[in-house]
């Protein structure tokens, strides 16, 4: 009940928090913190309290293969944007996703063997999408934020009552269905256009890279360490790894521009 009462408390406070630094900075802050394991985190913490250590460094596994389909569902978002309207890129988007969630929970649950295969896709992914420098700001209607809200909290406590019977692997995974990416996606590009949309979803991949450095160090500490230090190191190389890769990634759009 605890983990579902934090669900419900702080599934709409990132939302509004996302959308406000969105709205404030542009498309590409809002994806980085929408990324970043702001849920899959305080989740995974509670895993570890209510069910152990070893349920929670497994579950992270999960979590770290996941990301794949986050971010696949993104860069597919993103490419069909391009050339059409927000429901049939979402449904593209949603059938990518699903494939990919299917096949990664058939794979060794391994951590080591799955960083080697999550980090690079996540990189070519991000580049593969691109980004437009300008991106024109327009206004949003007044139910915009009241609604993404509302869908982001009834997809994750749908997510949250599945959860409790699949174990730690389905566990994870379920933790990175991309909820706040197509709420966030869809909205952006049904009311800012495609091109905001793309900023968006590209730097959700990129603060994927943060979730993935979040739970690599999870996987491989968590069994080692205690709780405090390892969730300690775990939120520090998500923010450096993310930070990084913001970085990184913005100077060479920059370059080739």
């Amino acid at each position: 009940m605890s983990l579902l009462l934090f669900k419900i408390a702080v599934t709409p406070l990132l939302i509004l928090g996302a959308t406000l630094l969105q709205r404030r900075f542009g498309g590409a802050i809002g994806g980085l913190l929408t990324g970043l394991p702001v849920t899959s985190a305080p989740l995974s913490v509670f895993l570890a309290l209510q069910n152990g250590p070893l349920f929670a460094a497994k579950a992270a596994v999960g979590t770290l293969l996941g990301l794949i389909g986050t971010a696949g569902f993104c860069a597919t978002y993103a490419r069909a944007a391009r050339g059409r309207r927000w429901i049939p890129a979402m449904a593209l988007a949603m059938a990518a996703s699903a494939l990919l969630f299917t096949l990664l929970a058939r794979l060794p649950q391994r951590p080591l063997p799955a960083a080697f295969m999550v980090f690079p896709l996540l990189v070519a992914l991000a580049l593969l999408v691109g980004v437009q420098t300008a991106v024109p700001q327009m206004p949003n209607p007044w139910w915009d934020l009241p609604a993404r809200m509302g869908l982001a909290l009834a997809a994750v406590l749908g997510i949250t009552a599945a959860a409790a019977h699949l174990g730690p692997t389905w566990s994870g995974m379920l933790a990175t269905l991309p909820v706040l990416s197509a709420v966030m996606g869809g909205f952006t590009h049904r009311h800012a256009g495609p091109a905001a949309a793309r900023s968006l979803l590209r730097g959700i991949i990129v603060g994927c890279l943060g979730a993935a450095a979040f739970n690599l160090m999870i996987a491989v500490v968590l069994g080692r360490a205690g709780i405090a230090l390892a969730y300690g190191f775990a939120v520090a190389a998500a923010l450096l790894s993310a930070g990084l890769a913001h970085l990184l990634l913005h100077a060479r759009t920059a370059a080739r521009a």
